[in-house]
């Protein structure tokens, strides 16, 4: 176990999801960058998995998955899913083998949008039957745009897991 009591932990982190939370649903919405919008809280989880560990990344990423799926009005499970297993995954790595720099964030944020385009266009291409040769430019735009994002939320997020 990490140092930091739980309700620190959670006195920090609910605000900072909130925050984000508030920033995704409004102000990226309407952002478009190489033709796509920016995803920001895999970012965040990815953050609190590296510098937390499992167990505050799978919560983080439980809360976020739910907010990501009101803030894109899905009737699916889809993100809650996703971030709450990517953010368990990446916090198991962390406590394992991922070194806490700002290189191993960037590769965790890289294959945690890889994951969640990926699930994305599954289930665009099984339900709505839209081809895999535009989904996937349309992923790989939406990838970079969110990776501009990575480094001030990798000081973000070292930030406010150092203080708990």
């Amino acid at each position: 176990m990490r140092r930091g009591s739980t309700i620190l932990r959670i006195i920090i982190l609910t605000p900072y999801l909130a925050l984000l939370y508030i920033f995704q649903s409004t102000v990226f919405t309407h952002l478009t960058v190489f033709g796509a919008k920016p995803l920001i809280l895999p970012l965040a989880v990815a953050g609190v998995a590296l510098f937390r560990g499992r167990v505050d990344g799978g919560i983080f990423g439980l809360f976020a998955g739910i907010l990501m799926d009101l803030a894109y009005n899905q009737n699916t499970i889809q993100f809650t899913l996703i971030l709450a297993l990517t953010g368990l995954l990446l916090g198991i790595l962390s406590d394992t083998v991922i070194v806490q720099g700002f290189p191993s964030y960037l590769l965790i944020c890289f294959l945690e949008l890889a994951v969640c385009s990926a699930f994305q266009m599954l289930s665009l291409m099984v339900l709505r039957g839209a081809p895999a040769s535009l989904l996937t430019g349309i992923a790989i735009r939406q990838s970079l745009a969110t990776l501009i994002f990575t480094f001030p939320m990798y000081y973000i997020s070292r930030f406010l897991c150092r203080v708990m």
